[in-house]
């Protein structure tokens, strides 16, 4: 049962082991498409969308994001999302699991890993401009993306060794005219990445294509095959 939102901002749910064990859950919810800012109580590393439960889609950078506060959202959007507490159990990245990061002229840049990633987060903000998760830096399985001038250090959680990889479906989705699009995507995705750029328009993750757990979105004219791991 979905909770009111008066009582949504006050409720922590920890979770199981498919995120870090000092995670917890925030309902937020954005009324007639105003902005609203849901505030956690602590001090927060990181967050993430678990389940949209409104019509208007949820795009992280666009219409709901995060600071050290709280989880904000806008334009329509609401639904549950995980965060992490500062402080709590991160993957320990280590000697040589950091990767530096530098957008110059505030244009985009790629920093590849030697492995495949599976999460990272921003250690050190070294520009004045923000470094705004899926807005101005991400990651794909292979490297980090930065843009519009973040420059920063990365921590990154690798997959060693040569593990059997999942089973990977790959999605084509398409922007027309410029518009936006979802493509559903059954079973559920536990992870999507990039494979192949069809059109002329840049598809940079959290700009022009995501994925939610049900589905992959593009606008802004993007065009790609996008490799998916279900959950």
């Amino acid at each position: 049962m979905r909770l009111p939102a008066r009582v949504a901002t006050a409720f922590l749910l920890l979770l199981g082991a498919s995120f870090p064990a000092s995670a917890a859950r925030l309902w937020c919810e954005s009324r007639d498409f105003h902005r609203n800012y849901c505030p956690t109580g602590q001090t927060i590393a990181s967050a993430r969308l678990v389940e949209q439960q409104s019509r208007a889609a949820c795009i992280q950078g666009r219409t709901w994001g995060y600071d050290r506060g709280g989880i904000w959202v806008t334009q329509g959007c609401s639904g549950e999302f995980d965060f992490v507490r500062a402080g709590g159990s991160r993957p320990n990245p280590g000697p040589g699991h950091q990767i530096a990061c530098n957008s110059s002229n505030f244009q985009q840049q790629f920093c590849p890993s030697n492995r495949r990633i599976l999460r990272a987060w921003l250690v050190e903000q070294r520009s004045r401009a923000a470094c705004v998760q899926g807005r101005s830096w991400g990651f794909q399985e292979r490297g980090i993306w930065v843009t519009s001038g973040c420059s920063g250090l990365f921590a990154v959680e690798e997959r060693g060794g040569r593990p059997v990889p999942p089973p990977v479906t790959r999605v084509a989705c398409e922007s027309r005219g410029f518009q936006q699009a979802f493509c559903p995507v059954r079973p559920l995705i536990a992870r999507a990445w990039l494979d192949q750029q069809r059109s002329q328009s840049p598809c940079i993750e959290g700009q022009t294509w995501g994925f939610q757990r049900n589905g992959i979105w593009v606008n802004e004219g993007c065009s790609g095959v996008f490799a998916v791991e279900a959950r």
